[in-house]
């Protein structure tokens, strides 16, 4: 509060020195070169894609938990998004699935301009084996910042990487998006871009505050988020249902409390509300969740689909992305954020204990 407040008395509250100040702070712990900060995550991937310049028709292959603004971004742009399924593991997009996407465009004479990764709930991919494929990445790490993939930090691995600092994100500035690059070309260019946006589409210094102070406790966050996991993690063994955990070397970061529910998933948000706790679908407002079809719902009228799609055939469907279908269904999050006290804490994991 006292960095928001000074920034609130210096009467410069638009976009200016902080945002570039955080823009650097978060560079430096990354191990990149810079960036620009802007207000929204759908333009941050909008120019990372502009600046790949790739013709259009390109595939962009990506996972369909991803936010259903991406669609839009890609569709605009002329771009033809490629849904392939996650892993159950790691609920990140599946790298076997990403090859076999990149075969079947190239074989149908197209061309594969990026893919999209997503430290999707703070689990890391497999960037090893994606960056294998020579296909330009743009890493989405908002859910993951911090974590490492037991080689190298998340964030190293794209041409371009994006940081949401939404309110539900490691780290929040109230909002906003940080658009980063390894290279000096790239941050170059990125200055460039930023130089010819309307001031209403960067971050505003007053929220910047907000983010400085958090990238200088990211450490601590994260250590505080793992204490709680350790804690939830115990409960939930307990019971029925169970919670993903990080398969191999890599170390995620606990954005929240990931509960895979075996049953019946009304019975156990209903339990948990009644409890005071709020147990909300992780996965509401992904693509799947906006524009996926499952073959009951082929049949659903016209006008309760989204506007604009409904002329035309959906552009994922869950028939054809069992794992992410299921996560979608089954996959809910308990609060997990590093200012819970202790007695907020034990009431949670009351409540993972006896879940029916």
């Amino acid at each position: 509060m006292d960095a928001v407040l000074s920034c609130m008395v210096t009467d410069s509250l638009g976009p200016g020195s902080l945002a570039d100040q955080l823009t650097g702070a978060v560079s430096d712990y990354l191990g990149l070169s810079g960036g620009i900060a802007l207000r929204e995550r759908a333009r941050a991937l909008g120019v990372a894609l502009d600046l790949l310049e790739l013709p259009a028709g390109s595939a962009v292959v990506l996972d369909p938990l991803a936010p259903h603004a991406y669609h839009r971004v890609l569709v605009d742009r002329r771009l033809v998004p490629v849904y392939v399924d996650v892993l159950d593991a790691s609920l990140c997009i599946d790298p076997v699935a990403v090859e076999s996407a990149i075969r079947e465009v190239v074989e149908a004479g197209a061309s594969v301009g990026a893919i999209v990764t997503r430290t999707t709930l703070g689990f890391v991919p497999e960037m090893e084996a994606l960056s294998g494929f020579g296909v330009p990445i743009i890493e989405d790490i908002s859910d993951g910042i911090g974590a490492n993939t037991g080689e190298e930090r998340v964030g190293r691995y794209g041409r371009f990487v994006l940081v949401a600092m939404e309110p539900e994100s490691v780290i929040t500035a109230g909002g906003g998006t940080l658009l980063l690059g390894p290279g000096r070309n790239d941050r170059a260019a990125l200055r460039r871009v930023a130089g010819e946006l309307s001031s209403d589409t960067l971050l505003p210094d007053m929220n910047a505050a907000l983010g400085l102070t958090q990238i200088k406790e990211i450490e601590k966050f994260i250590s505080r988020r793992a204490e709680i996991a350790a804690v939830y993690t115990r409960a939930i063994m307990r019971g029925r249902h169970h919670a993903p955990v990080q398969p191999g070397e890599a170390e995620s970061v606990y954005l929240t409390f990931p509960v895979l529910v075996e049953g019946s998933v009304g019975d156990v948000t209903a339990y948990a509300k009644k409890k005071g706790v709020e147990a909300a679908h992780v996965f509401s407002g992904s693509v799947l969740d906006r524009y996926g079809r499952s073959a009951h719902e082929e049949s659903a009228p016209a006008d309760a689909r989204p506007e604009g799609e409904r002329s035309s055939p959906p552009p994922v469907s869950e028939a054809d992305h069992p794992v992410a279908r299921s996560l979608l269904l089954r996959c809910l999050h308990f609060p997990l954020y590093p200012s819970l006290t202790s007695k907020e804490v034990a009431t949670v994991e009351r409540v993972l204990t006896t879940l029916p």
